[in-house]
């Protein structure tokens, strides 16, 4: 995908960040983005929308979901690039709008449980394990999957994030925009209930 935000006309330099190293810094990328280089935001869109859709997929249960919230995280960020004080710290800022539009689906999703209309969900934790898990432990991770459902949505997230996704504590606070207490109380909360629910090693 070039880019997922148009622009009315490409930059000159386009071509030749198109050619810039992979190792270029998302800084670099970022300030030329700044100038609607459309080259730079294909790059910056390339190198983190896989691992950002992965993360989404886990996190809705629901592969095209998470692809429109993927989507929709990398067109606000183009659009509100001049609110990102640090632009070395995109990839964190990006994770923040990613988790904001997820807590919005989830509680849609929720809500259309409530009223009988339950999201459809294609992707469960059990489905992706890895294929060598025995029987047992594919049942505790589809336990897993449904006890995540029953916890706050804030909580589920914060602890995925954490233990699921690997963040540090500091950049899950960060895209929970929440204080570092807030979220290890949020996190704290989640643990207490999943080691209550479920008969396997959690984190």
């Amino acid at each position: 995908m070039p880019s997922p935000h148009a622009r009315p006309s490409p930059s000159p330099r386009t071509a030749d960040v198109a050619h810039l190293p992979s190792g270029v810094p998302d800084a670099v990328l970022v300030e030329r983005a700044r100038e609607h280089d459309r080259g730079a935001e294909s790059l910056l869109y390339r190198r983190h929308a896989g691992a950002l859709l992965a993360m989404s997929g886990r996190m809705l249960r629901n592969s095209h979901l998470a692809e429109d919230t993927v989507q929709d995280a990398f067109v606000r960020a183009f659009e509100r690039l001049h609110q990102l004080k640090d632009a070395s710290m995109f990839r964190s800022w990006l994770l923040s709008i990613l988790v904001s539009l997820v807590k919005k689906r989830l509680r849609r999703q929720r809500l259309l449980t409530w009223v009988g209309l339950e999201a459809l969900t294609d992707v469960s934790l059990e489905q992706q394990a890895a294929s060598h898990l025995d029987v047992e432990a594919r049942l505790a991770l589809k336990l897993l999957d449904q006890k995540l459902k029953e916890l706050p949505a804030a909580h589920a997230l914060a602890w995925s994030l954490r233990y699921v996704e690997g963040e540090k504590l500091e950049d899950v606070a960060t895209a929970m925009k929440k204080s570092l207490a807030t979220t290890k109380r949020y996190i704290a909360a989640a643990e207490q209930h999943l080691r209550a629910q479920v008969a396997m090693e959690i984190p």
